[in-house]
């Protein structure tokens, strides 16, 4: 798969979604994916409705005929009225809107001074009022790659949508926990001119993201959608591209896609075929099949579903074409079927005969389609209703077959190779958000903003070196969300080393040990890092404080400290403690004598819990062993 991607008049820009580590955009809940389960269940449907121009959006009709119901599952703790669209919507989440303004400015975008909240329609079911919150902050700018800059087209700030848990054929549930997270999209411009320029951008925004300290991280919080097209073959946006490591595969397999969707073209054209020979003839085969051997055919006959058989004039051989690695133009076919209908499965003249379906039962479905060599068949196996309609979505892709590539959304699979998931939007999606007034950008915002804009990676570098981090703890900060707090705390006093030690692996360590970490704001995290500063919270009861803190935000750090342990120890408590140790270890004392000390440590800090230096713990455990020896 290499090619001249210039000769072939290559174009990509990338859309760049992140998920922001704040409130929810629209509503005072809070931002948290749950497991447990819900307290409630809600069932609806979801209809379009004309837009302002007058218009349906196709993307919505092709959802609606789908003919799904909804269930949403939500909390009674965590999910409010807004995400079930049952009140209005709060003014948007402020710690969200200033994190996408300093991204602005970061990347020399120029900032709106007059924001308006659209809505852009949605009816997948995903959003429970029909429609997903939207709103432009900023144009232009630009992103450094290794030897160029790339444009951005835009920036938005938009709220995500609900979390599918289950699919059937006949609804899809729906987790509300994730409805309304505030995501930033990033729009570059059309110039990446080839794969690897693509990884590179997508890297680079990552970056960008990930210094604010604002952003979520791990699966799922972060999807790339490319834009692809050649100069012979047509845009295709691919949705949901999580694996930053093969964004360069998924626009390599594009390109070769619509290379060899453009080949097919030629083929056809060479066998002189035309939208007017494409004469959509079906017939039902079940009869030619009642004695099949073929196991999904038996089956359909046997709940008395019919077996239905689309005669495709001159595309003999056509169907079996590979356009990407394991995907032909059948598995194109297959896939438009089970988009729009939910049917799972085709079977056509190019792989057969197989799955049990004998060359006799071919020769007679042939005969009776009247096929000559050139054709080919298609059978799809359903109700009437839905086998009809998934012969008319193969016909339809026939016709776009005669034309070359067919602008339409994909769907990255894994790998690299994509899918069929609905036609491209149109301006017809989108209409103003009526509960919700615009948003002023002051200048004095957007200046107050400019002076703590966060760090560059290489400033940071210099700077945690500065301060004695190791490679090790600075390659683990510098693009940390608790980058921007490990710095104003170090500028304010605290030490470098343990503060970043309390960032980077205690609060890793106590989520690990249960700690609710999601509980622990900015001030609470201040506390610990105080605490353990200032000398009274003890690194030996540390992880045990950050656990407690967690699950009771609301109490304070000495109160804490206090009950686990920590605080001073009276000298004829601390006495008995080291009686106690040393006793315990008898043996190894008078084998070893004082080199007993180094080990008898441990158990000593242990039990003290940093109520007395270990200075002074060294000096009490050689006075005891001179005791016994």
């Amino acid at each position: 798969m290499d090619f001249d991607y210039k000769a072939l008049g290559f174009k990509c820009g990338l859309e760049v979604h992140q998920q922001l580590d704040t409130g929810k955009l629209f509503s005072r809940t809070p931002s948290l994916l749950r497991e447990d389960k819900p307290d409630y269940k809600v069932k609806r449907t979801l209809r379009p409705v004309v837009s302002e121009l007058g218009e349906f959006d196709k993307v919505a009709l092709e959802a609606f005929r789908k003919g799904l119901y909804y269930i949403y599952e939500g909390y009674n703790d965590t999910i409010s009225l807004i995400e079930l669209d049952e009140e209005p919507p709060q003014p948007v989440d402020q710690d969200a809107l200033k994190t996408i303004l300093e991204i602005s400015l970061m990347t020399q975008s120029s900032i709106i001074d007059e924001i308006f909240v659209m809505r852009k329609m949605v009816i997948d079911g995903s959003n429970t009022s029909g429609f997903q919150r939207t709103m432009l902050v900023s144009t232009g700018g630009k992103i450094k790659l290794k030897e160029k800059e790339l444009g951005i087209q835009t920036m938005a700030l938009e709220e995500d949508s609900a979390r599918p848990i289950e699919r059937t054929n006949e609804y899809i549930t729906y987790r509300l926990d994730r409805l309304g997270i505030p995501l930033i999209e990033l729009a570059t411009e059309p110039g990446i001119e080839n794969p690897e320029e693509a990884k590179q951008a997508a890297r680079a925004i990552g970056e960008i993201f990930r210094r604010t300290g604002k952003v979520k991280r791990g699966l799922g919080t972060i999807r790339q959608d490319l834009n692809v097209s050649i100069k012979e073959g047509a845009r295709i946006e691919i949705k949901g591209v999580q694996e930053l490591e093969i964004i360069d595969e998924y626009v390599k397999r594009e390109v070769h896609r619509q290379v060899k969707l453009i080949e097919v073209r030629e083929k056809l054209k060479s066998r002189n075929l035309s939208e007017k020979d494409l004469k959509n003839k079906t017939i039902d085969v079940a009869e030619i099949f009642s004695e099949t051997e073929a196991k999904i055919i038996k089956n359909a006959i046997e709940k008395k579903e019919k077996i239905i058989a689309l005669k495709l004039e001159k595309f003999a051989g056509i169907i079996g074409e590979e356009i990407q690695p394991g995907r032909r133009i059948g598995t194109e076919f297959a896939n438009y079927v089970k988009t729009k209908t939910g049917l799972k499965g085709i079977f056509h003249s190019d792989e057969l005969p197989k799955y049990g379906i004998s060359e006799k039962e071919v020769q007679e479905v042939k005969k009776s389609l009247d096929c000559a060599k050139e054709d080919a068949f298609v059978i799809i196996t359903g109700n009437e209703e839905k086998a009809k309609m998934g012969l008319e979505a193969v016909y339809e892709r026939t016709i776009q077959c005669l034309k070359g590539v067919p602008e339409e959304t994909r769907g990255a699979l894994e790998g690299g190779n994509t899918e069929y998931l609905r036609p491209l939007p149109g301006a017809a999606r989108m209409y103003p958000e009526t509960d919700l007034n615009t948003i002023k950008i002051e200048k004095k915002d957007i200046d107050s903003i400019k002076k703590t804009l966060p760090l560059t990676v290489k400033e940071r570098e210099a700077l945690y070196t500065k301060w004695g981090l190791n490679e090790k703890l600075s390659n683990e900060m510098k693009l940390n969300n608790f980058a921007r707090l490990f710095e104003m705390k170090v500028k304010s006093g605290a030490d470098a080393k343990k503060t970043a030690l309390i960032l980077l692996e205690a609060m890793t360590d106590a989520k690990r040990k249960g700690a609710l970490t999601d509980n622990l704001g900015e001030k609470e995290i201040e506390e610990i890092i105080d605490a353990s500063n200032s000398g009274k919270l003890p690194k030996e009861i540390l992880i045990d404080c950050i656990i407690e803190k967690s699950k009771n935000p609301v109490t304070g750090i000495e109160e804490i400290i206090s009950k686990n342990g920590g605080g001073t120890a009276s000298q004829d408590e601390v006495q008995k403690i080291i009686s106690e140790v040393v006793k315990k270890n008898s043996t190894l004392v008078k084998q070893t004598g004082e080199r007993a000390v180094g080990p008898l440590m441990g158990d000593a800090m242990k039990e003290l819990k940093g109520k007395v230096s270990g200075k002074e713990i060294s000096e009490l455990l050689k006075k005891e062993i001179k005791k016994i020896n």
